[in-house]
């Protein structure tokens, strides 16, 4: 296809692509589509490519299978994780197989650019997009620069800014947790920790990552919950046990919300969103870089199809998500299900739940089921031993 199109000297150029958003999701959709030779334009409305960071970094192995992860942004190889409970009670949970990288989310998301611009496609940055027309022949998107440029397709990967859903016919999310986190110097760890409780994050749990950077080490500090997670988060730094081990005060913290729902409708007349624009996360961990670069996968595969024959209508639109659905839906209901249940425990149910993790039959069950990026197998086999559905199932009677 060409790389680009002119229609009067009076109209813009139309592109093939615009994707909005330089997020992972919005990134790799945009390098697949110009390693096929469309023309892709790709507006970022930060001056700066992964900043704010947004999130932790945390990914497998099997990340690698879609875009290959550059070792000079891997800050740490952890392999152990800590899974505390309100009464101190632990379970180690030992890396199952799969290697684990912490990474330098800001490396990743320049990286991905990289590869944009190394495959043909242009990055803008400082663009912030405000306003997004369909009409039978294009898609037109007004910018803060009052610019309006066209695109025969959109993508939408502007994160967890919904105020284009409106042109999918969508809702937001029904489930959306806040999050907060940060990075402050502390002392010397090899081992993530997990802390749960409905003192430190109702409804969803605190995590502590070790990582260095140079000669400096650090901790990736955060939580999500319902409620105001800066506050908790300044409260569960402050606790005598984690703040003795922080070499600084911890500044100001990023904070965020996170769908833990996909959005009702993720396609429209030639428009797509991708990642947590779509409201693809893991429910359980929240985590969204997997889900991100595999729906972005499916995306850039559908317009790929769609624009080679000229039809970028719904119809055609909606064997992007046919494919995420068939994918991912499974794993997300049952991750959604999951996560309800351990949203509505108390902190004697937390810790109850915690020592049968740290037990000789769960510990056997999580060496032979878990995976990163896949929790229902998981799930499933737990759920089967009494010493987890007992604790599991007095949530629903709340």
């Amino acid at each position: 296809m060409s790389r680009s199109r002119t229609q009067s000297d009076h109209q813009p150029a139309t592109h093939d692509l615009i994707v909005v958003g330089a997020g992972p999701a919005g990134l790799f959709a945009a390098s697949l589509a110009a390693e096929e030779g469309l023309d892709v334009l790709v507006l970022e409305e930060h001056e700066q490519i992964g900043f704010p960071t947004h999130c932790t970094g945390i990914v497998s192995d099997e990340a690698n299978r879609l875009y290959k992860i550059p070792e000079e942004i891997v800050l740490s190889r952890p392999s152990s994780c800590l899974v505390i409970s309100p009464s101190g009670s632990v379970a180690k949970l030992q890396d199952p197989g799969e290697e684990i990288a912490v990474l330098d989310r800001e490396g990743f998301d320049r990286a991905l650019a990289a590869s944009v611009v190394a495959a043909g496609g242009v990055l803008r940055t400082n663009c912030r997009v405000d306003h997004v027309k369909t009409t039978d022949r294009f898609v037109e998107v007004g910018t803060s620069h009052g610019e309006r440029l066209r695109a025969r397709a959109l993508v939408l990967g502007c994160g967890v800014t919904y105020r284009f859903h409106a042109i999918l016919g969508s809702r937001l999310p029904s489930q959306i947790l806040h999050t907060a986190q940060l990075e402050v110097g502390a002392l010397p760890a090899d081992t993530l920790e997990v802390h749960v409780g409905r003192k430190v994050a109702p409804e969803g749990f605190a995590w502590l990552v070790p990582f260095r950077r140079g000669d400096k080490h650090c901790l990736k500090a955060g939580l999500l919950l319902h409620g105001d997670a800066s506050e908790y988060l300044e409260m569960f730094l402050a606790r005598p046990a984690i703040a003795s081990r922080l070499l600084e005060s911890p500044g100001e913290p990023i904070r965020r919300l996170l769908p833990v729902a996909p959005v009702l409708k993720s396609y429209a007349d030639r428009v797509i969103a991708v990642g947590d624009a779509a409201g693809l996360t893991k429910p359980v961990s929240g985590g969204g870089i997997f889900f991100s670069l595999l729906s972005a996968q499916f995306a850039a595969e559908t317009l790929i199809e769609a624009l080679a024959v000229d039809d970028v209508s719904a119809a055609r639109l909606s064997q992007y998500e046919a494919r995420w659905r068939e994918r991912l839906m499974p794993e997300i209901r049952i991750g959604r299900w999951f996560r309800d249940r351990l949203a509505g425990m108390s902190d004697q149910e937390w810790d109850s739940l915690v020592r049968a993790l740290a037990s000789d039959e769960i510990q056997s069950i999580i060496k032979r089921s878990a995976r990163f990026n896949w929790h229902s197998s998981l799930i499933l086999s737990m759920i089967k031993k009494p010493s987890i559905s007992s604790i599991l199932f007095r949530s629903l009677f709340r």
